[in-house]
């Protein structure tokens, strides 16, 4: 078998689907429906403000630019490019972060964003959407199992450029999950697709994208021990008091003492990959 013999878009889906662990038992908007995960997810965000520097300033962003933003969550991008462009439509399922997204404009003044409340795969560009846009971006947010197919609505709602955002090898947390899993659950922890797959993908559809890695320090911030087992607990997919205090005595061990509590750090590598539509078969 030759390397144009593979199809990458099955090779994404299978590692998708074989992740699980990381999606839960449910579609990835399902995860996000409370309104205070919401909530919390935002002010996460804001503790790691070099990935939103990182997106934002990377866009070829114009005071007339129109932008699509895919997977939005709680606005963490959506609300700071409505301030930078003029309009913004943000797609995002999850009714939580929907919500909080909404909210979180109101606070900013920000009156030119437009909520879809769908997920991608779902969206019909005629109905929902008022493209073209300039810029399509999707942020850490391509938990979609068909991605060829994602990619290709993309392209075909932009009139300028398309940015995708996502990880290469073990992120801070998965590196979590790689060391507890066997304890908790008696099998190894199976990664979801990476940017390597992704890229593979692009490139089968006779789309050569440029690429830009980088490394940023992730952190999360917990007021104590009880708070950051309250906050893996389903992520981890903790049901017995045996798991909880595998779980625990890990966080003990790893997680940092600041002045005012707890801190989860580590290094995650993140890739920019980006084209013009022109570059869409």
């Amino acid at each position: 078998m030759t390397y144009t013999d593979i199809d990458w878009n099955n090779v994404w889906r299978d590692l998708y689907e074989t992740n699980a662990e990381c999606r839960g038992s449910g579609e990835c908007a399902s995860i996000w429906a409370s309104r205070e995960k919401a909530q919390a997810f935002l002010a996460q965000s804001r503790e790691n403000p070099e990935r939103i520097r990182h997106v934002v300033d990377g866009l070829p962003l114009k005071a007339g630019s129109t932008v699509l933003d895919i997977g939005a969550g709680p606005g963490t991008l959506a609300v700071p490019l409505a301030s930078r462009a003029a309009r913004v439509t943000a797609v995002e399922p999850a009714a939580g972060m929907a919500e909080v997204m909404e909210e979180y404009a109101a606070k900013e003044g920000i009156s030119n964003l437009r909520i879809v409340r769908k997920r991608w795969e779902d969206v019909d560009p005629a109905a929902d959407l008022d493209g073209p846009y300039d810029l399509v971006v999707a942020s850490y947010s391509l938990g979609m199992p068909n991605i060829r197919a994602a990619v290709e609505a993309m392209c075909k709602v932009s009139s300028g450029s398309v940015y995708l955002f996502w990880f290469a090898g073990a992120t801070t947390w998965e590196q979590a999950m790689v060391d507890l899993w066997p304890r908790l659950h008696g099998k190894e922890f199976r990664f979801g697709p990476k940017a390597d797959i992704l890229y593979n993908v692009l490139y089968s559809m006779g789309i050569y994208p440029n690429v830009e890695t980088v490394q940023m320090e992730h952190v999360r911030r917990f007021p104590n021990i009880d708070a950051a087992v309250d906050e893996f607990r389903e992520q981890y997919r903790i049901t017995s008091p045996a798991q909880e205090k595998v779980l625990r005595e890990y966080l003990a061990a790893t997680l940092a003492e600041s002045g005012d509590g707890l801190l989860h750090l580590g290094m995650t590598t993140r890739v920019k990959l980006w084209w013009e539509v022109n570059g869409c078969r």
